[in-house]
């Protein structure tokens, strides 16, 4: 993703030599040799250079600007409209990065509502710009709309994903092979995909994303024991890597271990600290984990309230246990007044989703209803 800017040649220089002998010396044209090609390197441009070369229609310069916005760089803070304009000044001069990260803000519903169809759009021109990382874009709109009809196309763009060593293509096979989703589940097949990704020394901020997973799911397999004997003190080496690179979910796994005392002591209070730093980044399982541990008063003074509060934080992402968690307040008065209309609606949200047990605490409840 280079640009090049050709300098300005020199125009061409007339050299008289000197008469001499009574004879003219023939006159000589010195051409200046042609401008060397200047390398603009955009991650070292100033948000103002950015914003005059994506002014001038500059589709890389655009699509970096757009990131800046993105990942809160050059200390701006997140801003995914901001970052949305860009991405799309970007598209709009046939930049195929740009159609990425149009697509991923759609993908993940960053700013905008989640849109699975304008992000599968938006990564099928990025194909077409030859912007090969459209494929693994293309297969992340499947996956995580679980359109099992569609997991062999899914399957076909993560394999070409693969072969163009995308660590994106490598990150979502070892997923295929973990879940055997179109392939045969095979955890040591997973396994290699995601060391392969969590041993790579990329420093590009779009890699990251898989590097952090893959570090997670490793230390998800290791820690739940999913390649033979649970191996505790490997699932948190490798939650530690991509906790220390402010990954959420690796956060939130990292205090479960202290919480258990997996690979680690029980220490509830490392266990807290670590839901709350993927709390603040609004992570809905770490939400209701804090709940959890008020709700107990597991290291913290036992505080209902508390609990409520992380609870309806959760639930409001639709997290299901949450919502289950807050029925059963709500059913017993805990915290928060009694009421059965309450803990009903909290019962069939998560019933809806298919939740086990959720279906009985709808019956009973409707059954005290009718009795009250």
């Amino acid at each position: 993703m280079k640009k090049f800017v050709t300098l300005l040649s020199l125009a061409l220089v007339l050299s008289l030599l000197a008469f001499g002998c009574s004879k003219k010396e023939q006159t000589q044209l010195e051409v200046d040799e042609p401008g060397e090609e200047e390398e603009i390197v955009y991650e070292e441009l100033s948000l103002k250079e950015l914003q005059v070369l994506a002014l001038e229609n500059d589709g890389e310069a655009a699509y970096y600007l757009g990131r800046v916005y993105d990942y809160g760089l050059m200390d701006e803070g997140q801003n995914f409209q901001d970052a949305l304009k860009w991405y799309e000044v970007s598209a709009e001069n046939n930049f195929g990065m740009g159609f990425i990260g149009e697509g991923y803000i759609y993908l993940n519903g960053c700013g905008v509502e989640q849109d699975f169809a304008k992000a599968t759009e938006c990564f099928q021109n990025a194909i077409k710009a030859n912007c090969m990382e459209g494929y693994v874009g293309v297969a992340r709109c499947i996956l995580e709309q679980e359109a099992t009809d569609d997991y062999h196309t899914a399957y076909v763009n993560i394999r070409k994903g693969c072969d163009e060593k995308l660590l994106d293509g490598y990150y979502y096979m070892g997923y295929l092979y973990e879940k055997g989703i179109e392939v045969s589940l095979d955890m040591g097949k997973a396994v290699s995909y995601y060391k392969l990704v969590s041993t790579s020394n990329s420093e590009a901020i779009e890699d990251q994303y898989a590097i952090n997973s893959a570090n997670t799911r490793l230390g998800y397999i290791y820690g739940k024991g999913l390649l033979g004997e649970v191996d505790g003190d490997t699932a948190v080496s490798y939650f530690e890597k991509a906790s220390d690179n402010d990954f959420s979910q690796a956060q939130y796994y990292l205090g479960v271990m202290y919480e258990m005392g997996q690979g680690v002591d029980v220490d509830y209070e490392n266990a807290l600290s670590y839901f709350e730093l993927a709390a603040e980044k609004d992570y809905a399982p770490a939400l209701s984990q804090i709940g959890y541990i008020y709700f107990n008063g597991l290291g913290v003074d036992t505080d209902y309230e508390q609990a409520v509060y992380y609870e309806k934080l959760a639930a409001a992402q639709g997290y299901v246990p949450a919502q289950v968690n807050l029925g059963y307040l709500y059913e017993n008065g805990i915290g928060v007044e009694l009421n059965l209309e309450t803990a009903l609606a909290y019962y069939k949200l998560a019933d809806e989703s298919g939740y086990e047990g959720a279906k009985e605490a709808v019956t009973r409840i409707e059954n005290l209803l009718v009795n009250e």
